[in-house]
């Protein structure tokens, strides 16, 4: 009786949704820790989600184009209890962000934002190690 009911159970197995085993990425899949750039443009998305909340947001390239960003970082839940004032992004604002360079092209995981007003921010809400070099793209 051991011998089908083991049988039976592995074909369920086997049969389960891969998806569902994949369900979450590793930010350093996707973003490269040791590259740090730095963007200016204006927010025109902004989406605060688990488990990772975006901004999207359009940036003048060195020929005068305008190419669109994507900004990834943490969940809504971490930010908003770490204190992170959402209230103070709204799209058609012009900000700069600090991050990650993307793996793939226009994409940053978000360390730091620099609002119109100077006022700098983390996801974390602690204070950045300074000395960090950035290169602007």
């Amino acid at each position: 009786m051991k011998g089908p009911l083991w049988l039976i159970g592995l074909i369920l197995f086997a049969l389960t949704p891969a998806r569902d085993l994949n369900a979450h990425h590793s930010t350093a899949v996707n973003f490269d820790s040791n590259k740090e750039v730095s963007i200016t443009g204006v927010l025109t998305e902004i989406r605060w989600l688990n488990p990772h909340s975006r901004f999207r947001v359009d940036v003048k390239n060195p020929e005068g184009k305008i190419e669109e960003w994507l900004v990834e970082m943490g969940a809504m839940n971490t930010m908003k209890r770490a204190g992170f004032p959402m209230e103070r992004f709204t799209v058609g604002n012009s900000i700069t962000l600090i991050g990650a360079a993307g793996r793939r092209d226009r994409a940053v995981l978000l360390r730091e934002a620099v609002l119109s007003d100077g006022t700098h921010l983390t996801p974390d809400m602690r204070p950045r190690a300074p000395g960090r070099e950035t290169s602007g793209e």
